[in-house]
């Protein structure tokens, strides 16, 4: 397939799911991630598309709030899964913090459990917005419009009196260092809801692990359980503490 006819199915599956990561380009074009960087710069570049962290979305994605439906095109069955597997963990009437991710967007449209959520996600915000069995509680601040979250003073300042028996987060990479994300704001939360808890939960996608980011919204000592879809290996395991759990989707296999 030359480049022109790939860039064209790019835009097509681009269209059916609105926003694709790196390896999901990879996955639908059959090609190295190389490749796929290329084509995700040709098609921005000529303005059929807008680029953000991680791979692309359709233009002006942030200024219309999509359906239901359109937001369902955005889940791999590996994220449903991690979802599905994170969903035990919640018990009645506690209280969970629930970061911006897609995972974890989905994990809100399974949850049936009565819990109070504090989330600074607008998408998680709108799937709770109807589900009786929740508490919502969505961060203010400035909304960041192209990856859709809130953040600033006024979202930080709302957090600082709940302890969370439970904080949820995703990473946009992961390092012996720690959680890593691309928006200095989206890290502040993070960071803020992981020095309140006593059980940080990491649900995010193997390939996370070693890609570049910038700012750092956690420490590896505040995580308690880490789920992701493929068993990290030894020298992965090696970055955080004795006690942590660690869950991947190969054991349900």
């Amino acid at each position: 397939m030359n480049q022109l006819d790939r860039q064209r199915q790019l835009l097509q599956e681009l269209d059916q799911r609105r926003q694709m990561s790196v390896a999901d380009v990879m996955t639908a074009l059959a090609v190295s991630r190389d490749t796929a960087r290329r084509d995700i710069v040709a098609v921005t570049e000529r303005g059929l598309a807008q680029r953000i962290h991680g791979g692309l979305q359709v233009r002006n994605f942030g200024i219309g709030i999509p359906s239901y439906q359109d937001r369902l095109q955005q889940f791999t069955a590996i994220k449903t899964a991690l979802a599905r597997r994170v969903l035990p963990l919640i018990t009645a009437n506690q209280y969970v913090f629930i970061d911006v991710s897609t995972t974890l967007l989905k994990l809100t449209q399974l949850l049936r459990q009565h819990c109070t959520v504090y989330t600074h996600s607008l998408d998680n915000a709108i799937s709770l917005a109807t589900n009786p069995a929740v508490t919502l509680q969505l961060l203010g601040g400035e909304l960041n419009q192209t990856n859709r979250f809130m953040a600033g003073t006024a979202a930080l300042t709302a957090l600082r009196p709940v302890h969370f028996d439970q904080v949820l987060v995703g990473a946009a990479t992961v390092s012996a260092q720690g959680l890593f994300y691309s928006d200095a704001g989206d890290a502040a939360i993070k960071r803020q809801a992981l020095s309140q808890t006593d059980r940080g939960i990491l649900v995010c996608e193997h390939r996370k692990f070693g890609q570049p980011a910038r700012f750092c919204g956690g420490r590896l000592a505040q995580l308690q359980v880490v789920i992701t879809d493929e068993p990290l290996t030894p020298t992965e395991r090696a970055w955080f503490t004795p006690t942590t759990t660690f869950i991947n989707l190969a054991e349900d296999d």
